[in-house]
């Protein structure tokens, strides 16, 4: 005898010793509780909030990459404690983190253009009336500047080429009060000409530049300003999808609440090899149980969203909707 999706299905010996009959039952309350599921799962709602999951995970790569870059320079050692030893592992793992959050910040652009196209999606190939005004405004603003394009450029470089190499340089100055301290990590701008793929749009901002950059303040700001964008962006998609959402997020708790009837059974059943207590009464636990849920299913409610038509002679019509009440009880 096997189990799947709600089905039993039983091999019975026929008449006919060569031959087996296949007997199978479907449980209508789970086949209805999986039909439910799979509505709920191919909405457009349901496929924009794993993209927002995605979305948000990417958001996470890149402040933690950014947080430990931060943290990591911090730590750079101290006038008196700096060797050669000490150098070449720090300004290594220096390139590694910054390699890291460029690529991640990488990540958020491109995950929040993904999010943009299912949200906003081209009509043929003419961008969305949100796209092609709104999103494009926010985006000039805010990264179509000579510091983001020099960034996105050196993302590019370290993905292409080589990864970019800080140099640090500590200065200090002295007078008779107080010691001040200069901490930079400069980055080197020859070896960026050495790359073919350089886009020459670049070049004039690194000519001003001269010899290096330093490169954490401009990062920071690099940071801010791709932070500022996502928590538009994000604000903009929860404004789109505020409804849809609100009405597949009420659908998930119906749904939920009735599968806590469906699939109602004591601890004790669970578990491996479990007994029932020497009181066990199960007629009285069940219709208390069941009495619960079914006051929170009341509770719940109903969640439709059919929309009412009306005719040329005033005649009302109320619309479909595939999603019907849970009538069916366990």
């Amino acid at each position: 005898m096997s189990v799947l999706r709600g089905n039993i299905a039983r091999v019975t010996p026929a008449e006919n010793e060569d031959e087996e009959v296949l007997e199978s039952w479907t449980n209508p309350y789970i086949a209805e509780y999986e039909r439910r599921s799979d509505f709920l799962k191919a909405t457009n709602a349901y496929h924009v909030n794993l993209k927002l999951r995605s979305l948000n995970l990417a958001s996470y790569a890149f402040s933690r990459n950014a947080q430990e870059m931060v943290g990591h320079v911090g730590r750079y050692p101290g006038f008196g404690q700096f060797t050669s030893a000490v150098s070449d592992p720090y300004s290594d793992e220096l390139a590694r983190l910054l390699h890291n959050t460029l690529a991640s910040a990488s990540s958020l652009i491109s995950g929040q253009r993904v999010v943009l196209r299912h949200i906003w999606p081209k009509i043929g190939r003419t961008l969305s009336e949100f796209e092609s005004g709104e999103y494009t405004n926010k985006r000039v603003e805010v990264f179509e500047t000579d510091e983001a394009e020099f960034i996105v450029e050196l993302r590019n470089y370290s993905q292409h080429y080589f990864l970019p190499r800080l140099e640090p340089r500590d200065t200090f100055s002295f007078d008779s009060h107080s010691t001040s301290r200069d901490l930079q990590f400069l980055l080197e701008v020859k070896p960026l000409y050495d790359w073919s793929g350089l886009a020459p749009k670049v070049k004039p901002y690194l000519e001003a530049a001269g010899e290096s950059i330093a490169l954490l303040p401009i990062l920071e700001r690099y940071a801010q300003s791709v932070r500022e964008f996502y928590t538009w962006f994000w604000a903009k998609a929860e404004e789109k999808l505020k409804d849809e959402r609100a009405e597949l997020e009420a659908r998930t708790l119906e749904l939920r609440a009735w599968g806590e009837e469906v699939f109602l059974a004591p601890d004790w059943f669970r578990k491996p090899g479990g007994e029932p207590p020497p009181d066990w009464n199960g007629r009285r636990w069940m219709r208390r149980e069941k009495a619960k849920i079914r006051l929170n299913r009341w509770q719940l409610g109903y969640t439709s969203r059919r929309g009412i038509t009306v005719d040329s002679e005033g005649v009302a019509e109320v619309g479909h909707d595939a999603w019907t009440p849970i009538y069916l009880r366990a």
